[in-house]
């Protein structure tokens, strides 16, 4: 007999993540709202059907009663939906920041693809191995 169990993580502020890019994984949920990385936890809670945060975490991240979602369960439209909504309610100033902000996490994602891309390719390795410096 299979018995299909739904767990449930519900994070608090001192919960760690566990999850993501290596440099997000050991942080707790209050070192990620302090670093305003926002962005992590909203995904998390709106793309991940079995994470959830308190209700006091959820308030500070701006997701109200009426964007919130039954967990487990997960809903991309709607978090879509929230990050216009975020972006519509921010001032011009904050939303230059945010954009800036943005543009530099992109560029670090770019740079881990393209360094991880490169670093474990077998020319790359094979020099490692002989003492050689990468090319």
């Amino acid at each position: 007999m299979l018995i299909d169990m739904i767990l449930k993580r519900t994070l608090t502020r001192k919960s760690i993540l566990g999850f993501g890019y290596s440099e997000n994984r050991d942080l707790s949920v209050q070192m990620l709202l302090d670093l305003k990385r926002h962005y992590i936890l909203i995904s998390s809670y709106f793309n991940l059907d079995k994470i959830n945060f308190t209700d006091d975490i959820l308030d500070e991240l701006g997701i109200t009663e009426e964007w919130r979602i039954d967990k487990p369960g997960k809903n991309v439209e709607k978090g879509k939906e929230f990050n216009h909504y975020r972006m519509d309610k921010m001032s011009d100033e904050d939303r230059i920041k945010y954009m800036a902000f943005a543009k530099k996490e992109s560029q670090c994602r770019k740079s881990r693809l393209r360094s991880s891309q490169t670093t474990y390719r077998a020319d790359n390795l094979r020099a490692r191995n002989h003492g050689n410096l990468y090319k």
